[in-house]
């Protein structure tokens, strides 16, 4: 039989110089026996040791004035003076509770022009562009950038969610930041309206824990854009319901206006935004030279992004160098695509389209092989991206603009193959368009998705965009005639664009005088407040580089910077800037050809989408 020795058949020669815990507690004398105290065996209880054990206290201290408060209690009454109140803040920030967890689009999302411009607002008063009450010195040349990285995100409007998402966890604040951002207040820009679970690129944010380079390039969007939003929404206002004219000094391209802004907040921002831009560069450029990650679909993905990125930063030149990447790299992959693989469509079509609406206003002769050189038929691909993209032109009429763009680069460079073709057929085959039955074919598709007759109901969805120029009434349901009309104003434009391109008539023995007008007719039949009014820029553009009339011209340009205050992409402001360029030139009577002309002077490729 074995026996166990107790603290009393065993004594130990050691002993401790201080009682053990257990015995403190009791107020008993202890016998400071080594490694137990045998009073405690005597009496059954554990000894807790010589060493001071740890003890859970609710608060920072158990004694003093720290006593029962936590950290968020300490910084919340230091913080009390100079931050406004709970209430007030999620009132301001538009419902966006600390309880959002996850990465989805919020309950409640002013889409008004006008809306979205008084929130700009609200936010830019919270970040400390009007607050009185902001002790940070940030004239302070020597303030640590780490610092105020960290006072952007703890000073913006609370879009970080309680609770972190695994695929974020391993992410720095600040990219968590911008992606949250580009989730919440960007990606209903890129699609021609929200449906449930119906939004590619918000979709996308699910790659970002595989992908760096995609992580890189939403953050440097989310943050490009709210650069844009916090510089310029302070700019321009709405008075009485009408936008304000742009002043022609802020259409002006340079970075200058950033670096040199009396805001710090927007000298902040635009630091962040050259990180992540520099960033995404960087990494895209390591995956192309990886062999196994340079086909996936990440890679192509965070190309279609810094496609994006340049039409929130300026649309000017830098989105074709993306463009022709991606065309290298999905032309490899179309012999092994799956017409299954929604993925692979949506990547493939979204930057067939960037290509196809940046030919018609590069200069001519800079276009390349396009990515399907089958030009015969209506790629797969463009349509089944005419409903996820924001442009919102049907894809057979998207074909006929690929096959125009072709016979015009064609005749200008030898590098780029098209087919020949009768003008006088191309014009029929544009007027063969029904725009009617293109409608009810997209109505018939959404009603599967959303088993709704045309939007998603105002409960599971991001609210519409209400009028800039009426109260906002929710019970108002869009009709499906605004993408009738804007498949109208599509086809209008297109006429316009092939006939100018193809016949090259002169400015002064031709006139689109009646094209024109009932261009300007299906613009104006779409309402401000339609969610498809973000997708009116290219048609309106050609209505305003063959336009003559003054009262057209100011009504032109109104439309378009309606359009820019609500979507704050640089792209649009551009086209505004072109615009006044082309209207300037014909006021001086320095007519020297026409607008094509114009644009090959110039060396500049614009995409204007």
């Amino acid at each position: 039989m074995t026996f166990s020795p107790s603290p009393e058949s065993s004594p130990s020669k050691e002993y401790s110089k201080t009682p053990c815990y257990t015995c403190r507690r009791r107020r008993v004398t202890c016998d400071k026996l080594l490694p137990a105290c045998r009073k405690c065996h005597r009496a059954g209880k554990p000894c807790l040791g010589y060493k001071k054990p740890l003890t859970w206290v609710r608060g920072v201290a158990s004694r003093g004035k720290m006593m029962g408060l936590t950290f968020d209690d300490v910084s919340g009454e230091q913080k009390h003076s100079s931050t406004l109140d709970q209430p007030k803040l999620q009132q301001q920030l538009g419902g966006y509770s600390n309880g959002d967890a996850g990465v989805s689009p919020p309950r409640e999302r002013s889409r008004s022009f006008g809306q979205r411009f008084k929130n700009a607002r609200a936010i830019s008063s919270i970040n400390g562009y009007q607050s009185h009450t902001e002790h940070v010195d940030w004239n302070r040349r020597s303030q640590d950038m780490h610092n105020q990285d960290l006072h952007v995100v703890q000073t913006s409007p609370r879009l970080l969610p309680a609770l972190t998402d695994p695929v974020f966890q391993d992410m720095d604040e600040l990219s968590r930041h911008y992606l949250t951002y580009y989730d919440r207040q960007f990606c209903w820009l890129m699609v021609l309206f929200e449906t449930r679970n119906r939004n590619p690129y918000r979709r996308l944010l699910q790659m970002v824990g595989t992908s760096p380079a995609l992580c890189a390039a939403i953050a440097a969007i989310g943050s490009c854009h709210n650069l844009q939003t916090l510089h310029y929404s302070r700019k321009s206002c709405f008075d009485k319901g009408t936008a304000s004219r742009l002043p022609r000094s802020s259409l002006q391209d340079g970075d200058e206006q950033f670096i040199k802004s009396p805001d710090p907040m927007v000298r902040t921002v635009y630091q962040h935004v050259l990180m992540f831009k520099q960033r995404a560069l960087y990494l895209l450029e390591r995956s192309l030279s990886d062999p196994e990650q340079r086909g996936e679909e990440t890679t192509i993905a965070s190309a279609l992004l810094l496609i994006i990125l340049d039409l929130v930063e300026s649309g000017r030149d830098g989105w074709k160098v993306h463009v022709e990447g991606a065309k290298r790299l999905i032309q490899s992959r179309l012999s092994n695509c799956d017409d299954g693989d929604s993925l692979s469509m949506f990547l493939t079509g979204n930057c067939m389209i960037f290509d196809i609406m940046g030919s018609t206003l590069a200069p001519s002769g800079t276009w390349t092989v396009p990515i399907s050189t089958q030009l015969e038929t209506t790629p797969p691909q463009l349509s089944a991206s005419e409903s996820d993209l924001f442009l919102g032109c049907p894809a057979y009429l998207l074909h006929l603009i690929l096959f125009i763009s072709s016979l015009r680069h064609a005749n200008a460079s030898s590098q780029t193959r098209a087919a020949q073709a009768d003008v006088s057929t191309i014009l029929s085959h544009i007027d063969a368009f029904d725009p009617e039955q293109w409608t009810l074919k997209l109505q018939s598709q959404v009603s599967e998705i959303s088993d709704d007759s045309f939007f998603p109901d105002d409960s599971s969805s991001p609210s519409r965009i209400y009028s800039l120029f009426r109260p906002s009434n929710r019970n108002e349901r869009p009709s499906f005639r605004d993408p009738y009309h804007l498949a109208s104003a599509h086809k209008v434009a297109i006429t316009i664009y092939a006939t100018r391109v193809l016949l090259r008539p002169s400015v002064e023995e031709y006139s689109f005088a009646d094209q024109v007008t009932q261009l300007i007719t299906h613009i104006s039949q779409i309402p401000r407040s339609s969610e498809i009014f973000k997708s009116i820029l290219w048609p309106t553009f050609i209505a305003g580089i063959e336009c003559r009339c003054p009262e057209q011209r100011a009504w032109i340009r109104d439309t378009v910077e309606t359009l820019w205050l609500g979507c704050l992409t640089a792209n649009i402001k551009a086209a505004v800037r072109v615009l006044d360029a082309i209207w300037d030139r014909e006021n001086d009577g320095n007519v020297q050809g026409d607008w094509i002309e114009f644009l090959d002077r110039s060396n500049v490729s614009w995409l204007f989408v």
